[in-house]
């Protein structure tokens, strides 16, 4: 990041001179690959790691050997006794990655050839080769860091509640995810007049600050993985009560009263509205097909039927919610094959106003 300020010079004239100054901001190189547990559990993928003096914790070197062992030295040039088997270390990368699993605060190594001999460096953290301050890029090291799981998603039931589709073995729900996993949800919708309520996709990224754990993040805006499953609501609806109406919903708590008296549900809970004790249609919040919007659908006759949009009161007759000034019947159309056959119903069967108009009898 580049800064500048203008300072003011004045002698004879006015003189505008541009001073700039440079800031640089730490960050963790990025996995390279997918982050993998190792042997002893650890977590690691490969990265482009480099370090500085002041970040080495043990360099461990087969040349020349002591007593049969390579020596380890760590960066005051004095010997570090962090890794137990130096010849196992020094062997290959594995050797050199298992080391640093086993030592304390190491979160990154780097192997390499220095001299014909095999190097293994065993660091605090992954430095970039800015932050290290290394002058040309190493083209033979092979190196790796630790990298985090970030908690599990916090399951939310619901008929419209969102969940979440990741590109990682398991569910995120039951399993860690790794650093680096990307997850998208099974929906998307609109909350609120927001379009962007639900992100189009959340990643598990490295953490900052020190954190052992992992952070789900949209971008490098923080995500709350307890408060994950997102309702898409319907708005809310009326159910007038009256002689020839009840209502039974599924939810320990029955639906609240409005301020005329009325049943009001909020999607929340699926219900079903009997007619003169006779019919049951249920009334529930969900999907459209594509996933992108929720509406009131009811079942009639058989089949799914979905309420328009406007729709702010549903009722056995349509009259009862002709009495409420401040709602909108049901203007959807039952279906034709809805007709009772057994009986000849009281009232004649939906056409419009399904099912405001809805018969009396069984179908």
């Amino acid at each position: 990041v580049e800064v500048c300020s203008l300072k003011m010079l004045r002698t004879l004239g006015v003189l505008v001179v541009l001073a700039c100054s440079s800031i640089y901001v730490s960050a963790v190189p990025k996995c390279i690959g997918e982050c993998n547990s190792g042997d002893q559990g650890d977590y690691m993928c490969t990265s482009e790691c480099y370090t500085s003096n002041e970040n080495l914790l043990c360099s461990c070197e087969d040349l020349p050997f002591v007593d049969g062992k390579a020596v380890c030295k760590d960066k005051d040039d004095e010997e570090c006794a962090i890794v137990p088997e130096p010849n196992d270390a020094v062997e290959n990368e594995a050797g050199c990655r298992a080391a640093c699993a086993a030592a304390d605060d190491c979160g990154a190594y780097i192997f390499d050839q220095i001299i014909n001999a095999n190097r293994c460096r065993l660091i605090k953290e992954c430095q970039s080769q800015q932050e290290a301050a290394v002058p040309t890029p190493c083209t033979d090291c092979l190196s790796g860091r630790n990298c985090h799981t970030c908690p599990t998603l916090t399951y939310t039931a619901g008929a419209t509640n969102i969940h979440w589709i990741c590109d990682s073995s398991g569910d995120a729900y039951n399993n860690e995810a790794v650093e680096g996993t990307k997850c998208t949800p099974t929906h998307r919708c609109q909350i609120d007049g927001d379009d962007e309520a639900i992100p189009a996709e959340i990643e598990c990224k490295s953490p900052e600050g020190g954190s052992d754990m992992g952070t789900w993040s949209v971008g490098d805006t923080p995500f709350d993985e307890k408060n994950c499953d997102t309702q898409c609501p319907c708005s809310k609806i009326t159910i007038p009560k009256s002689e020839d109406t009840n209502l039974f919903c599924d939810s320990a708590e029955q639906p609240v009263d409005d301020a005329n008296g009325n049943w009001e549900i909020d999607g929340s809970t699926t219900c079903d509205v009997v007619c003169d004790g006779q019919i049951f249609i249920p009334i529930s919040c969900k999907f459209n097909k594509d996933g992108t919007q929720t509406a009131w659908h009811i079942t009639y006759g058989g089949q799914d039927i979905t309420l328009d949009d406007q729709t702010t009161c549903f009722s056995c007759s349509g009259s009862n919610c002709e009495e409420d000034p401040n709602t909108t019947a049901a203007t959807t159309k039952a279906p034709t094959t809805a007709t009772p056959t057994t009986a000849t119903p009281t009232t004649p069967a939906p056409t419009t106003a399904a099912p405001t108009t809805a018969p009396k009898d069984k179908p």
